[in-house]
């Protein structure tokens, strides 16, 4: 199988080839296109690959621009840092999708099901994968009814200093150090949290930009967060999400 791969980030690149060659070592990577630019270029001077990985944002545009300019009649695979909200409709479109960070088992899963359903794999017109990409966000969420003893409370979302996936439960911690369980998965909660405010640094951790107060360099690109209140275990902004941190910081 003849498969192109848009990616921006050359480690990420780099880790998608080896978890392909995983699944099947005959697998023949093509190329690895970064730009729009590139992208346009190699399918006006290529025929069509039998798969293509493609990421959403590249380093001078979106993949958008690539489809305007030139006709993909390749299935895609999309990689993405999207929130699985906005990516739903793919499913009922034959188009599959890979949320980033993401490991062996995601791109399994996607392979697995793109050789089971090979024929249904169809390219929608741009203006519906556009809708399908950047639709509107859910409201977003202001504030959390909490049971405290035999009494509720609201808390209002700015109040929260972290959430945390623990132990198959989700749970948020406020300033003043107060913690409670939320009926919310973390990757739901980062679709619904204001996103000037909170970012999910990891699969585990959603923080507040407020409870941050110091910032490392960390092994292996990543950065270590000082957060306050302190958790009990290091904060390391995963290498996936380090660029979209630094952006997030920089708005």
């Amino acid at each position: 199988m003849n498969v192109l791969i848009f990616e921006d980030e050359n480690h990420t690149a780099r880790r998608l080839v080896q978890l392909l060659k995983k699944y099947d070592p005959e697998i023949n990577v093509l190329d690895i296109i970064s730009s729009v630019k590139d992208g346009v270029e190699w399918y006006r001077n290529n025929p069509a690959p039998d798969l293509v990985f493609q990421d959403i944002l590249l380093n001078d545009g979106n993949c958008f621009d690539i489809f305007e300019q030139v006709k993909v009649n390749a299935p895609l695979i999309f990689t993405t840092a999207y929130n699985e909200f906005a990516l739903r409709s793919f499913q009922v479109n034959s188009i599959d999708y890979v949320l980033k960070p993401y490991d062996f088992e995601d791109i399994k899963a996607a392979l697995d099901k793109f050789n089971q359903f090979r024929e249904m794999f169809l390219v929608p017109e741009n203006e519906l994968l556009k809708k399908i990409l950047f639709s509107e966000r859910p409201g977003v969420k202001k504030r959390f009814l909490v049971k405290v003893g035999d009494r509720y409370r609201s808390v209002k979302s700015e109040e929260i200093a972290w959430l945390i996936y623990d132990d198959g439960l989700t749970f948020a911690v406020t300033f003043g150090n107060a913690r409670f369980p939320v009926n919310f998965s973390i990757d739901q909660l980062s679709a619904l949290l204001d996103n000037d405010l909170f970012f999910q640094v990891n699969r585990k951790y959603i923080i507040n930009i407020e409870s941050i107060k110091n910032i490392h360099t960390w092994f292996n690109s990543r950065l270590k967060l000082d957060i306050a209140p302190k958790p009990a275990e290091d904060i390391i902004v995963s290498r996936e999400r380090v660029r979209d941190f630094k952006l997030w910081l920089d708005k």
